[in-house]
């Protein structure tokens, strides 16, 4: 009985351990799977991050033409860093029609731009287009290229940094292929930029004006001064250190250039010629006169409005009216003399560009109208003014401007005798 109790305790011993080894491999096995599913987590959280990281830099990128989009590479031009000169360094015989598309990167991450495509449309043959051996469409294919190549684009330009703006990138055409610029311009080229994380960007040239051939609005910011000559004279009000009285009518306070920022300055404009004194400077002051001056004899007036060329084309007023009416029973009348542009007077205009200002000066003798029929109290006139390019035969056709100019007002302080300037 002895011997069979003591081989009874071995055997549950072996037993005993053998189950501590299979528990304590299922416990191991445990283990290692979950390590294995978390590590195989964290890898496919990794990814998925990354992938929504790219995701992120696919959507940031943004490309935008800027106006004129593509312009010519012509003899003036024909030098390009990188690629020499063979870029249409002759007129009669350029090696390559080549094309500067300036674009900007909107966008908050870098871009590489790995290829473009011109597709052009009109008639067949020209441009980017089907020829008459070749009746389907054929776009030109443009790759990157570090020397200069037909159907290549200047590598040296293809990234922009977020925020570059104007950057050009050269394409170099053969010189059998011109891309289409009719005049009027109508987009007939369809560029298509493509990145390297895929993006397709697209925009068409010629850039249509939105307003070409046709009257356009010209919106005056709003600053409007008059000065006067001859029997009364602006460069004598108080102000500007002059002899003129407020028993005379003249009650102006503000000093000349150099002047303070705001609006409470006169201004010198010089160079007027006859228009001004015996130097040629007539003394601009802010669009408010006494009655006293305003029903004198013998007094010319000029009023000036800055306009801004709010049109997508370049325009050189020649002529234009102004009108100024208190209750439509009285007018002040004028005519445009010039302008003054960069700080010179001009009778004949030079071009004003798309976004630029000037002044548009008007004369006005009003004193046959306003001698016994001025206001008996202070009002404002107001009124318009217009301008245009029409005066002359060069605007005849597509180049023919006129716009119109919300004039802010003439205010006319009344005075029952002369002397109060309250």
């Amino acid at each position: 009985m002895r011997l069979l109790f003591l081989r009874l305790r071995q055997r549950r011993a072996i037993s005993t351990l053998v189950g501590g080894v299979i528990v304590l491999s299922l416990l191991l096995t445990a283990l290692a799977m979950v390590v294995f599913v978390s590590q195989q987590f964290a890898q496919y959280q990794q990814t998925a991050n990354n992938r929504a990281q790219l995701r992120n830099q696919d959507l940031s990128e943004e490309l935008e033409a800027v106006s004129p989009g593509l312009t010519v590479v012509n003899a003036s031009t024909g030098t390009i860093s990188g690629w020499g000169s063979a870029c249409g360094v002759s007129t009669a015989n350029p090696e390559y029609n080549c094309y500067n598309a300036t674009i900007s990167n909107v966008g908050t991450i870098t871009i590489q731009i790995v290829r473009i495509y011109i597709n052009s449309t009109g008639l067949a043959g020209s441009g980017c287009s089907h020829s008459a051996s070749s009746p389907n469409p054929q776009p030109c294919i443009i790759n990157p290229t570090t020397a200069i190549a037909a159907y290549g684009f200047n590598a040296a330009n293809q990234f922009l940094n977020p925020g570059e703006v104007n950057h050009e990138v050269t394409i170099a055409l053969p010189t059998g292929v011109a891309l289409p610029a009719p005049n009027p311009a109508f987009p007939q080229n369809t560029i298509t930029i493509v990145t390297s994380r895929g993006n397709v960007f697209i925009f068409q040239w010629p850039f249509q004006a939105t307003i070409f051939g046709q009257s356009q609005s010209a919106f005056s910011s709003g600053n409007m001064k008059i000065a006067y000559t001859g029997t009364y004279d602006s460069a004598k009000e108080p102000g500007l250190g002059g002899t003129g009285t407020t028993s005379g009518g003249y009650c102006h306070t503000e000093t000349s250039q150099p002047y303070p920022a705001g609006p409470g300055y006169a201004e010198e404009l010089k160079g007027m010629g006859t228009y001004g004194d015996s130097g040629g400077i007539l003394w601009f002051v802010n669009p408010w006169i006494t009655s006293t001056i305003l029903e004198s004899s013998g007094t010319t007036f000029y009023i000036y409005v800055i306009i801004v060329n709010t049109g997508l084309m370049a325009y050189a007023p020649t002529a234009g009216t102004l009108d100024l009416t208190w209750y439509g029973s009285n007018h002040l009348d004028g005519w445009l003399i010039g302008v003054y542009f960069n700080g010179a007077f001009y009778t004949t205009s030079p071009s004003i560009a798309p976004g630029a200002y000037y002044y548009a000066i008007y004369q006005i003798t009003p004193s046959w109208v306003m001698v016994g029929n001025a206001p008996t109290s202070s009002v404002t006139w107001w009124g318009g003014a217009s301008i245009t390019n029409g005066a002359g035969s060069s605007a005849e056709g597509q180049t023919y401007f006129s716009g119109a100019i919300l004039v802010s007002g003439l205010w006319i302080r009344y005075e029952a005798s002369s002397g109060s300037c309250a």
